[in-house]
C-alpha cells in the first residue's frame, strides 16, 4: 500500500469513528459547536428544539443534525414527536504508563508500595 492509500484509509477511518471526542468538538464550526454543546447539555433535542436554538430553518437544522449523525457524533431515534438526537461520545483509550516512569521519577511503582 502506498503512502496516499495509507493516508486515505486513515481519513476514511476517522470519518467512520463511533462518537466524538471532546477535543474534536473544538474542530467544529461555531454553528455546529453551538448545536453540539446544547444537545450535550440538554441530553437530547428534537429538530424543532435544535432549530430554535441555532435560529435556523428546520430544513437547515436537519442538514446539520444529519451530517453530525452520519459522522457518528450523534445518535438519532425516531419517536412519536419526530426524530430525537443525542450526543455520542467516543470511548477514550486507556493510557498505559511507560515502563520506566517510576524509576525516572525516583518512586516505586504503586504495586510495590
Amino acid at each position: 500500500m502506498g503512502i496516499f492509500e495509507h493516508i486515505q484509509s486513515e481519513i476514511d477511518a476517522r470519518d467512520e469513528r463511533d462518537g466524538i471526542s471532546p477535543a474534536e468538538l473544538l474542530d467544529l464550526s461555531p454553528a455546529l459547536l453551538k448545536l453540539m454543546s446544547h444537545i450535550t447539555r440538554q441530553g437530547e433535542l428534537t429538530i424543532a428544539q435544535a432549530a430554535a436554538h441555532v435560529e435556523k430553518s428546520p430544513a437547515n437544522t436537519i442538514k446539520m443534525l444529519d451530517g453530525l449523525a452520519e459522522k457518528g457524533y450523534l445518535d438519532r431515534e425516531e419517536r412519536a414527536e419526530g426524530w430525537v438526537y443525542r450526543t455520542r461520545f467516543a470511548r477514550t483509550r486507556p493510557r498505559e504508563l511507560p515502563v520506566g516512569i517510576w524509576s525516572a521519577l525516583g518512586h516505586r511503582a504503586p504495586e510495590e508500595e
